[in-house]
């Protein structure tokens, strides 16, 4: 590639990546916080999973509206209004005194992130050519690991040192610093951002193309061809199953090695981090992976194989890390489990712009929100398992669901979309 092209699709990338880390930060203090506020509260485990379930309902209604206004109106004003709401409610958070008013709290926070995922993929569609375009989602969920790996210590320290409630309250205004950033750096899409050459725009554009059918005409997609897509569907159901085990981790980690395995809050902090210190390397290895391998075998199985190996692995080594007898090696054990389960991310995030660019977003919502039906069901579901099995049986579920994720996802078929009036002929891209 010349060197005149240019880098600035990729410093915009990183703002996405920081947003990614503020949104995992702010959303993963409520699982550091846990054991501290179901001894406040006086919370059982399954009360606990209904309030970190509780989020995830409000996260699940906005992730689809959230893409249609994204691709409607552009992913920025979309990105930046959800972060200011979140950041609300993360600081009201302590005021839920009652049961139910902490389920308000977090079924209204989960509004305003659900439209964050969907916005930044209409982002990236517009910044990324379809060829770096893992690549770009592994570095921007990298914040994932990143948010979650920070949060872990910085929340134990805090509530340590003054509260659990303080860990809300401090985290509450990392959004709003976000928001100023992008507002002042951050572009919708290539053509509007200063500084960006044009071989740069022209660069990006060749490699998303305009899909058209046989005949050559411009194919303009409705939310019914999009939507009656079985393909579509499976992958995203597939991807149910990868984020049931990833919020399984994310919301029962902690205290799975605090009351699971005995370790002290602190011990359990820095232990915590180890599965989001691998997945800070995996997310946007993984990226590249999909990319070279798009390369290699093409979309369709290019996008899938890493996905398909991380599942498998994923619930293979989960279940030898609970049957781990030394600490050390179940932290290793599952760290690893966590980090080839992100490897799948950056094939899986990359496959609604194959699917279709102009519809990145939406494609994206769908995705989000079966993704975050596991966040729904994984830390419900694993509170119940856990009050009447153990801890080891809820992580054997989980591992198994990862497994099944796999098999679900080997009927997927990654290519462009056709309309439904052109079913029984194919559609291709110009850009090949």
């Amino acid at each position: 590639m010349s060197s005149k092209v240019g880098n600035k699709r990729w410093k915009i990338t990183l703002l996405l990546t920081a947003c990614y880390m503020v949104l995992y930060m702010d959303r993963s203090c409520m699982s550091m916080a846990g054991p501290s506020m179901m001894k406040y509260f006086g919370w059982t485990a399954t009360q606990f999973g209904l309030v970190s379930t509780a989020f995830f309902i409000g996260y699940a209604c906005t992730q689809i509206p959230g893409g249609w206004l994204a691709d409607r109106f552009g992913g920025s004003k979309v990105v930046m209004f959800g972060a200011i709401w979140w950041s609300v409610f993360v600081f009201l958070t302590p005021y839920g005194a009652t049961l139910g008013l902490m389920l308000l709290i977090r079924i209204a926070m989960g509004w305003g992130e659900g439209v964050s995922l969907p916005a930044m993929s209409t982002i990236i569609a517009q910044w990324i050519p379809k060829k770096e375009s893992g690549l770009a989602w592994g570095l921007s969920i990298m914040g994932v690991s990143l948010g979650i790996g920070l949060a872990m210590p910085i929340s134990a320290w805090i509530i340590r040192t003054w509260s659990w409630q303080t860990v809300f309250y401090s985290f509450s205004f990392l959004a709003p610093i976000w928001v100023i950033i992008w507002w002042k750096l951050g572009k919708d899409k290539p053509e509007d951002q200063p500084g960006v050459s044009k071989e740069e725009i022209k660069y990006i554009r060749a490699d998303q193309g305009v899909q058209v059918d046989d005949s050559g005409k411009v194919v303009n997609l409705t939310s019914r061809d999009i939507f009656s897509t079985v393909s579509v569907w499976t992958g995203a159901i597939s991807f149910f199953c990868t984020n049931y085990l990833f919020y399984l981790f994310m919301t029962w980690l902690p205290t799975y090695f605090v009351k699971g395995k005995g370790f002290a809050m602190s011990t359990s902090a820095l232990y915590t981090m180890m599965p989001y210190i691998v997945a800070t390397f995996t997310y946007p290895f993984g990226g590249w992976l999909a990319d070279q391998a798009a390369k290699k075998f093409g979309h369709n199985m290019g996008r899938k194989l890493f996905p398909l190996i991380g599942m498998v692995g994923a619930g293979i080594l989960l279940i030898f890390g609970t049957q781990a007898s030394n600490p050390i090696s179940a932290v290793a054990l599952i760290s690893a489990s966590n980090g080839v389960l992100c490897l799948t991310m950056g094939g899986y995030y990359s496959m609604p712009i194959i699917f279709s660019p102009k519809n990145a977003g939406k494609i994206t919502g769908l995705y989000a929100t079966c993704a975050t039906i596991g966040g729904i069901t994984a830390p419900l579901i694993t509170g119940v398992v856990v009050d009447t099995r153990g801890y080891n049986y809820a992580l054997y579920l989980g591992a198994a669901i990862s497994i099944l994720g796999a098999i679900i996802l080997l009927t997927s078929q990654v290519r462009p979309i056709a309309p439904i009036s052109e079913r029984g002929y194919k559609s291709k891209d110009i850009t090949g």
